[in-house]
C-alpha cells in the first residue's frame, strides 16, 4: 500500500537553510524533443504521452513529475522533492521524456502539485509504481488523466 509523502516544501526548507539560507530555484521544465537518445551508462530515461481522460486529446505544456518510491517490508512511499525530483514538460503533442535518471522506481504526477495534479494510478486507484532499469528506456505508454479543465 502506497501512502504519499509530499515533503517538497520540508525538504526545500532543509536545503536552504544547510545552504547558508541561498534560494534555490528549480529550473525551468521544459519540454525535451522526441526521440530520446540512449541514456548516459548506468542512467536510465522514461518516456511517455499524456492525454485529456475525457476526449483523448494531448495535453500539451503541462508539468510531469517523477516522485521517487521507497519501500520498508511490504510498504511503500512516494516522495516528491520539487527541487530534486525529476520534472519535465509536455510537448504540443503531449509527449514527455525524463532523460538520465537514476535508476529506481518511480511514481508519476501530471500537473501543478500546487493546485490541480494527478497521481498515474491504476485501475485498483493505488498510485503505480514504474521500475526503471540503468542504460534502458522505459516506454510507459499513453497516460489516460483528467485535470479538470483540460
Amino acid at each position: 500500500m502506497f501512502y504519499r509523502i509530499f515533503v517538497s516544501m520540508i525538504l526545500m526548507s532543509i536545503y536552504i537553510s544547510l545552504s547558508g539560507c541561498d534560494i534555490v530555484k528549480s529550473p525551468m521544465l521544459e519540454p525535451k524533443t522526441t526521440p530520446p537518445v540512449s541514456p548516459q551508462k548506468g542512467m536510465a530515461t522514461v518516456i511517455g504521452r499524456v492525454v485529456s481522460e475525457g476526449d483523448n486529446k494531448p495535453i500539451t505544456d503541462t508539468i510531469v513529475r517523477m516522485a521517487e518510491v521507497v519501500r520498508q517490508g511490504g510498504e511503500g512511499a512516494y516522495v516528491l522533492d520539487i527541487a530534486q525530483s525529476p520534472g519535465t514538460r509536455s510537448d504540443q503533442n503531449g509527449y514527455f521524456i525524463f532523460e538520465n535518471v537514476n535508476p529506481q522506481e518511480y511514481v508519476i504526477i501530471i500537473g501543478d502539485v500546487y493546485d490541480v495534479y494527478k497521481v498515474v494510478s491504476g485501475d485498483d486507484q493505488k498510485p503505480i509504481a514504474w521500475a526503471t532499469a540503468a542504460d534502458q528506456i522505459l516506454d510507459v505508454g499513453t497516460l489516460s488523466v483528467d485535470l479538470g479543465g483540460e
